[in-house]
């Protein structure tokens, strides 16, 4: 069969998530199941082995090299589909949408802190939906008084993690990511997700924090008024005690199965 060419135009949500949709034109020449199939990238780019999702139609896997193109919302791409391999080529020209015009002039100074809190909160649930394809649910509480953001239980279990979302907007401008955290007894269930916002592309940056609760209570610094102060260098050849904590942000989801699996050893 003949490779399918088509253009395809970026939306947000595949920016900011890393994600690519196959449309109903090429979804014939997709697995059936939920696998991993061969994405070509012209010139110097190597062929890659990417996460498809046959439920969304979703190929997962690009937000490194959407990043490294500068793949912006409302570029159009030029993908060629067979059996084999998806190709996916840049246009001659980027083309840029009036939305990409409107998030250069916006100012978040006039943002409250609440408001910003809110924000990321709801970038990392989206994460964890999308990425967790099904395997994930997300509920955030009714009043927040203890310092838990989001609640996540695995489809088909009653066993939740407790998530506390911890974000800086000035964190890439500093290349360093301060977080000052209500201190709470360590527990197996409850971990601190830290991200860092960038404001010149209004997306949170690649890498996120991942913090257990114990760690945290061992390498925090502990403030007299009850607070811990988390401070992570961003640099990639930093060797501060956090670095072993960042991961990127689309392995958020597996990092967190991991540690269902790791409670499930002890709890029955």
């Amino acid at each position: 069969m003949q490779p399918i060419h088509y253009k395809r135009q970026i939306i947000e949500v595949e920016k900011r998530l890393g994600f690519m949709y196959i449309p109903a034109v090429a979804q014939e020449l997709m697995p059936s199941e939920n696998e991993k199939v061969t994405v070509h990238f012209p010139g110097k780019e190597e062929s890659r082995q990417l996460s498809y999702n046959s439920d969304y139609s979703r190929i997962f896997g690009l937000t490194e090299w959407y990043k490294k193109n500068k793949i912006e919302v409302g570029t159009v791409l030029d993908i060629a589909a067979s059996e084999e391999e998806i190709t996916i080529s840049l246009p001659a020209s980027k083309q840029q949408s009036a939305l990409d015009e409107a998030e250069a002039l916006i100012d978040l100074s006039g943002l409250t802190s609440i408001e910003k809190g809110d924000i990321i909160e709801d970038r990392i649930k989206e994460l964890l939906v999308l990425y967790g394809q099904g395997l994930l649910n997300v509920y955030k509480p009714v009043v927040d008084k203890e310092g838990i953001d989001l609640l996540v239980t695995k489809s088909g279990t009653f066993k939740t993690i407790f998530i506390q979302v911890k974000s800086r907007f000035n964190a890439v401008e500093n290349n360093q990511l301060v977080l000052t955290i209500k201190k709470q007894k360590p527990h197996y269930s409850y971990y601190v997700v830290g991200a860092a916002f960038n404001p010149a592309t209004l997306e949170l940056e690649d890498r996120l924090l991942l913090i257990p609760s114990h760690e945290l209570d061992t390498h925090g610094v502990h403030l007299k008024n009850g607070t811990t102060r988390v401070t992570a260098s961003l640099k990639a050849n930093s060797q501060d005690v956090w670095q072993q904590f960042f991961i990127r942000k689309q392995d958020l989801v597996n990092h967190l199965l991991e540690k269902f699996e790791e409670a499930a050893r002890y709890l029955r």
